[in-house]
């Protein structure tokens, strides 16, 4: 009972507007983006192109980053939130979903923070659900897409959500974790036609034990776990390997769910 109201505090804290904050297109290299360079990139906002296109970009990833500690129990847990804006991790969706789809016409569709923070979050999941996907219409309205793609966290089989760093108090090691969800929809009716969670490797039983999280994770150095909260935006090892298992899971799943969007289209 616990884990799962902790689990809807974790995901409504993710959902807020410091979380979501919209910055704009930088480098797409995955491992050797300088924190500097894409943080001068995330200064700025770049307006929505006119026009139709093929595949619509809806980016969630946004600024936020979650260091978590797990005590004995519930109770002692504790959860921060951290702005990591020079990341550029919303960019880096956008790029892996025009690297999935050579050829055809990319383009991002953009929102506020205060659109994101504004829309209700239901905690049951069900309706969670229909909230994402009415989100997704309400910030496509007046655009001109054959098909959307949202991209955004999720919660995985244990308590971490999303994007962050955590560490149990028994642990050896900390865990560094980069969980998102895929969901296509149609252009024109706004049906779901493809979903899935970003993986990086086959989902096989042998496979959810190493990624036992239930997402993209490592293990990684308690060295590396941020004395400060804060301290973490600095950190170009957690940048790095965030970034690194977005790229890697993003460039696994999101091919083949948009040849099936592509052969959807053709009929």
């Amino acid at each position: 009972m616990f884990r799962s109201f902790a689990a809807t505090v974790i995901l409504m804290s993710c959902l807020t507007a410091a979380g979501w904050a919209q910055s704009s297109p930088t480098d797409v290299a995955a491992k050797s983006t300088p924190a500097r360079s894409a943080a001068k990139g995330a200064a700025k906002t770049k307006p929505a192109e006119g026009g139709s296109c093929q595949i619509g970009v809806i980016p969630i990833a946004g600024n936020l980053f979650l260091v978590e500690k797990f005590g004995p129990i519930g109770l002692a847990d504790t959860y921060e939130r951290v702005s990591v804006d020079g990341w550029a991790l919303d960019e880096l969706v956008v790029s892996r979903v025009r690297a999935a789809a050579p050829g055809m016409s990319v383009r991002r569709i953009p929102f506020t923070k205060e659109e994101l923070a504004n829309y209700p979050r239901p905690a049951f999941r069900v309706r969670r659900d229909e909230t994402v996907e009415k989100f997704a219409k309400y910030v496509a309205r007046g655009r001109n897409c054959e098909r959307y793609v949202l991209v955004h966290r999720h919660g995985g089989s244990q308590r971490e959500f999303g994007i962050g760093i955590s560490k149990h108090y028994l642990g050896s090691n900390a865990q560094l974790f980069a969980m998102m969800y895929i969901r296509v929809y149609d252009g024109r009716t706004f049906q779901l036609i493809n979903e899935a969670p970003a993986l990086m490797e086959e989902d096989t039983n042998a496979n959810r034990f190493k990624y036992y999280l239930g997402g993209p994770s490592r293990p990684i150095d308690l060295a590396m776990f941020p004395v400060k909260a804060t301290d973490a935006a600095a950190s170009p090892v957690l940048r790095d390997g965030v970034r690194e298992m977005l790229t890697v899971s993003l460039d696994r799943t999101l091919p083949g769910m948009l040849r099936v969007q592509s052969r959807e289209a053709a009929r």
